[in-house]
């Protein structure tokens, strides 16, 4: 295998949902406020002046950094990526590798978009979009083509509460 091959990562961008959009900026808006408002009282207490207000406005700040730290990472950073070697799922800073080669089968479910990764008797769900979800399975064909594929799709439901 040549260097080119050997290094290159396929990244499958997660989609977030509209609610956890919402929530993440609401999060971001509160800590700016929290540290607005730290900030604000600090000055009109005339600054940290007691040991109370030394741990005290230090940490709300801290707090709201680190939820803001959070945050952003989780919508700058979340994706699956398939190399030569691991499927590796990321969302912000919790990194997962799953080595390639104890893969051993992928369903794709066309109704609801999810494809089930099985490690033997363990397995991974994986809710993607429609329009990735082979491109993706396919990354991972092509680093381990000892992977079984298959996909799924409903029964045709009756119409009209007819029963067949």
């Amino acid at each position: 295998m040549d260097k080119n091959t050997q290094h290159q990562t396929e990244s499958f961008r997660y989609k977030l949902t509209p609610t956890l959009l919402l929530l993440c900026a609401l999060v971001i808006v509160l800590c700016l406020a929290g540290i607005a408002i730290t900030i604000y009282r600090m000055i009109l207490n005339g600054g940290v002046l007691s040991p109370s207000d030394f741990l005290k406005y230090p940490f709300l700040i801290a707090v709201c950094v680190f939820c803001i730290t959070i945050v952003v990472a989780l919508l700058i950073k979340s994706e699956y990526a398939v190399t030569s070697e691991y499927l590796i799922t990321q969302f912000g800073f919790i990194k997962t590798k799953y080595p390639l080669k104890d893969i051993t089968a992928i369903e794709h479910d066309r109704d609801t978009h999810k494809l089930t990764v099985k490690f033997g008797e363990q397995f991974c769900v994986i809710s993607c979009l429609s329009e990735w979800a082979d491109d993706f399975a396919r990354a991972i064909l092509k680093a381990n083509p000892n992977v079984e594929y298959s996909y799924t799709l409903t029964e045709n439901k009756p119409q009209n509460g007819e029963d067949n």
